[in-house]
């Protein structure tokens, strides 16, 4: 499942609160895609009729077809190397982790384009699709820099993240 493994088990060392600077603030992300260009996406699975964009642009369907994805680029504080993104992830069915059951998360990573590396922040979790309902908030105590595997999901989220747009 696109690398949520990597996602779980980076997930594995969460306490409840919020990330410093990971703001759960609609405001503070912005709509600049982080999709990659000249890379064809997988077809929309039929359960996916009910899941919205909201604002969202598309990054990809799970190799299983039970997990949709949608990236942007957040705001980055002034003089900082490296992007902020939030990856959104929309699920077919529930999913259960820490006592909490939810169907989509939004989570906060930072991506350091020059050494190809990222690190995760914050994930909210949601009892319903399209980040319906109340959210329930978890920092990921482990923020140390990590390169993605090869072919793995995160390896597309820093790629897409580091992309220079093109002139044209």
């Amino acid at each position: 499942m696109i690398g949520m493994l990597t996602a779980m088990m980076l997930m594995s060392g969460q306490a409840s609160a919020p990330a410093p600077g990971a703001t759960d603030d609609p405001a503070k992300v912005d709509s600049v895609t982080v999709t990659a260009t000249g890379k064809k996406a997988a077809p929309l699975p039929p359960w996916s009729r009910k899941i919205e964009g909201i604002g969202w642009p598309f990054l990809g369907v799970g190799e299983d077809k039970t997990v949709i994805t949608f990236a942007k680029t957040g705001k980055t504080p002034a003089g900082e190397p490296w992007q902020r993104v939030w990856v959104r992830h929309e699920f077919r069915l529930p999913q259960s982790e820490a006592g909490v059951t939810f169907r989509s998360e939004r989570m906060a990573q930072d991506v350091d384009c020059k050494a190809k590396a990222f690190r995760s922040l914050a994930v909210y979790r949601y009892p319903e699709n399209n980040l319906g309902g109340e959210a329930t908030a978890f920092a990921f105590e482990d923020r140390q820099w990590t390169k993605p595997e090869p072919g793995a999901f995160d390896e597309t989220v820093v790629e897409a993240a580091c992309m220079t747009p093109n002139a044209g």
